[in-house]
């Protein structure tokens, strides 16, 4: 079951049949956001992953019937009531089994997502963007193999399997900037490591002032 702005019907019904639990006192959340259900006199822990890193689950037996429930959503609605209409709640440091109270936020998806890139809990550079065809190994494969001699271009781009015009631009970093690896002199590239230390902008590595940045790059043909 994965967290979404809007729960289909059967989820929303069966949530509501665990919080109700909750309410009964069947179930007990403390104040580390934690679910607790007494069994043979003792309380346990309630929840269970659904994945391994991934969210915790409770669920309730009832009439025969397995309800089950998302724990963070439980702790919401337990601590500020039922979940507005097109929202969700977001685990503020990225730790999705972590159900304490400060970190939860309501959030829509897009600005989960937006959160998400900010603290860079999700990377879509490089191999991690679902758009590119060439894995960042095969990036620097390619580099390596221009730069060292005995290839054109075009034998490269056959090789891998993409276009010519993929690899010109690999090679002259204009492609997979912020990906390691030799390139032609006229190097366009940027990292995260290359800024004005003046303006804080990303620049182009031959614009650092000298003594800031040395990077050596082996010949390569023109």
């Amino acid at each position: 079951m994965a967290e979404t702005s809007k729960q289909p019907a059967h989820w929303r019904n069966a949530e509501r049949e665990v919080i109700k639990a909750v309410e009964d006192g069947i179930f007990t959340i403390d104040d580390a956001g934690r679910i607790w259900r007494r069994s043979k006199g003792q309380w346990r822990r309630a929840e269970h992953h659904i994945g391994k890193g991934s969210y915790l689950q409770v669920r309730r037996m009832k009439d025969g019937k397995r309800h089950h429930a998302m724990a963070h959503r439980l702790v919401w609605q337990h601590l500020h009531g039922d979940i507005p209409e097109g929202m969700s709640i977001n685990h503020l440091n990225g730790i999705k089994d972590d159900n304490r109270s400060c970190n939860l936020a309501l959030a829509t998806l897009s600005e989960q997502g937006k959160h998400a890139h900010r603290s860079g809990l999700r990377d879509q550079h490089g191999q991690y963007n679902p758009a590119v065809k060439l894995t960042d190994s095969q990036v620097a494969k390619i580099r390596l193999a221009y730069a060292q001699g005995g290839y054109t271009m075009q034998q490269i781009a056959d090789r891998f399997g993409c276009a010519l015009q993929t690899v010109s631009k690999i090679v002259r970093g204009e492609r997979r900037p912020k990906q390691g690896g030799p390139t032609l002199p006229d190097d366009n590239r940027h990292s995260v490591c290359d800024r004005d230390p003046v303006t804080g902008r990303f620049v182009r590595r031959e614009a650092i002032p000298d003594g800031l940045m040395v990077r050596q790059w082996p010949e390569v043909r023109s």
